[in-house]
């Protein structure tokens, strides 16, 4: 009797528990896959943004007519060059027919050959091989007539759906990317159950909508979501075994069936007494799983009995600190995604991302460049504010481009003058030489439309130096300080129009540039004179 009594309630309660348990955890991933499809989406329609970008500017240098033809082929490799998630760019005149491309590593891709195939926007192109290749296309403006194409990079974005899915279920197949008739665009996924599961092929993809639905496949039960790209008619989808996402349920659901079996041999011989001290920390469990399903993470088990009940409590607590866990890392990735990336380049932000927005930096060996618009002063003394600014946006603007495509990092600008920071001293003297092309190729336009002469004076210095978050917590800047910086400041200082100068150790690090000796000069801050050198032209 005293056994009836103890199993029956606790048996009942049991299953509550579990299926409490089971719904919070459900909750709790359908909230996970939908974070995880939210950030693939980003990346895909991240991807697609630059394909639409990379287009918009091809075709806005082919509308200036301005721009010389090899002008024109520079700047257009500029921009391809700087986008990561693009393959290369190829032109059809009127009558679709192939006509030149440009690709960042001389390989043409094969979907970038086939003519263009109806109106503007995104296609998906079937290849030779079966494999689905992503395009956007769009008219040429301007007296050129033609289509421009723009082929995204398919093994960068399998890559970046691949690590997606390592980072959040280490297992390289749990994302990927469909069309509406079911091939898939990137990824690589374990089988189409989901769709059939979902009903997601019948509604199609061409309105907006997550789904997220549980479905068996070859004798797995499966756990998945689906999230639709309805401007595309895409969809990406995230699917796991059950098994493997419900761990924690599997663990909690053993130690409960330990702590009935051990529960229930005390009710044999304690019987009514152990009834009553079994039921009050079950009812604290059923609390505290009704907690959890709330989403009070912080919640901690209030049994502390000794036995199995207490460790099934800490099985909860550990389900609920993993779930904790993952939400702090989804909304700390986020947080330096949206903070970094919108002030710092690509390197700075990584940096500042792994080491926390912190004060302090690491000391490294780097080279210096300092350009400085010369006569700008009585320049800007005779012109509008709003001119002025509109010259400095503009030159701003590619001397950046010219920063990046050398790998190297802008790291202020300060008036009309900008700084950068370049890992090698052969990077900082390749920029300092196509700034000057550049500035020399657009001076006769800048003279007619500002009357002003533009013309560089560059200062190139490498040392050591320190690098990183530097100010207060309130406050700071990603930035670089030491002597190389001190001295690249005066040489751009010293510098003539169209005269790139730089340091001893800046000769000795490149033998493959030609150097004349300016013979020592004293640099403000120098105790000692300092030997000049000048680039040859």
């Amino acid at each position: 009797m005293a056994l009836g009594i103890a199993i029956v309630p606790m048996s009942v309660l049991g299953l509550v528990v579990l299926d409490i348990q089971r719904r919070g955890l459900a909750t709790a991933e359908k909230e996970l896959e939908v974070a995880v499809v939210d950030e693939a989406a980003t990346t895909v329609e991240g991807a697609l943004d630059q394909a639409t970008d990379v287009s918009g500017r091809v075709t806005k240098i082919f509308a200036d007519e301005k721009v010389d033809p090899a002008a024109r082929e520079h700047l257009i490799g500029d921009v391809v060059a700087r986008a990561p998630s693009i393959s290369g760019v190829a032109f059809f005149d009127e009558r679709g027919q192939f006509v030149d491309a440009v690709v960042p590593k001389e390989v043409i891709d094969d979907a970038l050959r086939p003519p263009p195939q109806g109106g503007p926007g995104f296609r998906v192109l079937t290849l030779h091989d079966d494999d689905r290749a992503l395009r956007f296309q769009a008219p040429l403006e301007g007296k050129v007539k033609g289509t421009v194409v723009v082929a995204l990079d398919r093994a960068a974005l399998r890559a970046r759906l691949r690590d997606i899915s390592m980072v959040r279920f280490s297992a390289p197949d749990r994302v990927y990317l469909v069309d509406e008739s079911m091939h898939v665009l990137a990824g690589s996924p374990r089988s189409s159950t989901i769709f059939d599961a979902s009903g997601s092929t019948a509604r199609g993809f061409a309105t907006a909508y997550v789904l997220t639905t549980e479905f068996r496949d070859d004798g797995v039960d499966m756990v998945g979501t689906v999230r639709t790209l309805p401007t595309q008619h895409w969809a990406l989808v995230v699917e796991r075994p059950t098994d493997e996402a419900f761990a924690a349920l599997t663990s909690a659901r053993r130690a409960f069936l330990t702590s009935v079996a051990v529960l229930a041999a005390f009710a044999a011989l304690v019987g009514l007494v152990l009834v009553h001290r079994v039921l009050g920390p079950i009812a604290a469990l059923m609390r505290l799983v009704r907690r959890y399903g709330r989403r009070e993470l912080h919640a901690r088990s209030e049994v502390k009995s000794g036995d199995e009940l207490e460790a099934l409590g800490g099985a909860l607590e550990k389900m609920a600190d993993d779930i904790k866990t993952s939400d702090d890392e989804l909304s700390r990735r986020a947080r330096i995604q949206a903070n970094l990336e919108r002030y710092l380049p690509a390197e700075a932000a990584k940096a500042a991302g792994e080491d926390g927005l912190a004060l302090g930096g690491a000391r490294k060996r780097a080279t210096i460049l300092f350009a400085d618009v010369v006569s700008f002063t009585p320049f800007a003394e005779k012109t509008s504010p709003e001119r002025a600014v509109a010259f400095l946006n503009e030159l701003f603007t590619m001397l950046s481009e010219i920063v990046f495509r050398h790998e190297g990092m802008v790291d202020k600008f300060i008036g009309d003058c900008v700084m950068a920071v370049f890992d090698e001293p052969e990077g900082a003297l390749a920029a300092a030489e196509d700034m000057h092309a550049f500035v020399a190729s657009n001076m006769p336009r800048w003279k007619e439309a500002y009357a002003f002469e533009v013309q560089l004076g560059i200062g190139v210095s490498t040392g050591d130096v320190l690098m990183g978050n530097l100010g207060s917590e309130a406050r700071m800047e990603y930035t670089v300080v030491g002597d190389a910086v001190n001295v690249a400041a005066r040489l751009e200082a010293l510098a003539r129009p169209r005269q790139t100068l730089a340091t001893k150790e800046v000769v000795d690090a490149c033998p493959r540039v030609t150097f004349t000796s300016l013979g020592p000069h004293a640099l403000r801050g120098k105790a000692q004179p300092v030997e000049v050198f000048e680039v040859a032209p």
